[in-house]
């Protein structure tokens, strides 16, 4: 015998039948935008972080590199060419500037492959432009003597560096800035594997500001730290670009 069911459980089940409200919808939206606007920004940092540690990681080989170079070659560092091609430099280049070229570096003809073996080191995972050109890196003008009639800057010996510790060796280069004349003293810079690095006023190679608006850089003694550039300017001038600042 079929029993009718109570008033109140028919009026539950009509309810249940309806569905979510356009309120209760509009709600759930607005709560999962708020957290998706709170968390996306906490998953894009991570990312970046770890594309951080991954070039500090990279830099620190390259810095192993030149310290074994240096032990096979007598203490001198490798050489610096940019003209007529990088043939004989710490890194080979096709063209100048090659960091504007696809493909326009081969770290696997540059002086410090054979303590690398491996062409992704040179390349920053955060830098698109480097992956295009095949560099990510630049290295201190005053580490090599001015570029002679062949287009060579020879590498310095480590005993001219009082300080390895205050001598920066390798940083993040971004894009250059339009052409400009340059004087024999901001030649320096200009001469070294399109490594002119932020000094002063003039810069054909601003250090990058890639990770969270600061830069790795390599220290000649090795180590490697995160800055801003403008610390580094403040802190550690000897980064190339003038005489006066080169020993």
């Amino acid at each position: 015998m079929r029993r009718d069911l109570p008033t109140s459980f028919c009026r539950r089940s009509q309810a249940s039948a309806a569905g979510f409200t356009l309120i209760e919808i509009l709600i759930v939206v607005a709560i999962i935008a708020i957290l998706a606007a709170l968390i996306f920004p906490t998953f894009s940092r991570a990312r970046e972080g770890a594309r951080r540690a991954a070039c500090s990681s990279n830099m620190k080989q390259l810095g192993l590199a030149f310290q074994q170079y240096t032990q096979d070659y007598d203490e001198m560092l490798p050489n610096a060419r940019i003209l007529p091609f990088g043939e004989g430099g710490w890194m080979y280049l096709n063209v100048f500037p090659a960091s504007e070229t696809s493909g326009g570096y081969e770290p696997n003809k540059g002086g410090l492959y054979p303590y690398v073996k491996s062409a992704q080191i040179y390349v920053c995972p955060s830098d698109g432009k480097g992956r295009n050109s095949g560099n990510s890196y630049a290295a201190n003008g005053c580490l090599f003597s001015v570029l002679d009639a062949a287009g060579m800057g020879v590498g310095k010996h480590l005993a001219a560096f009082e300080d390895t510790t205050r001598w920066l060796l390798l940083a993040e280069e971004s894009s250059p800035l339009p052409p400009q004349p340059y004087t024999a003293a901001e030649q320096y810079g200009n001469s070294t594997n399109d490594a002119y690095l932020a000094h002063g006023t003039v810069s054909d190679d601003p250090i990058s500001t890639r990770h969270f608006d600061g830069s790795n850089v390599l220290f000649l003694d090795g180590h490697v730290k995160w800055h801003r550039p403008e610390k580094v300017q403040a802190d550690f001038l000897r980064t190339g670009g003038e005489a006066g600042a080169c020993p």
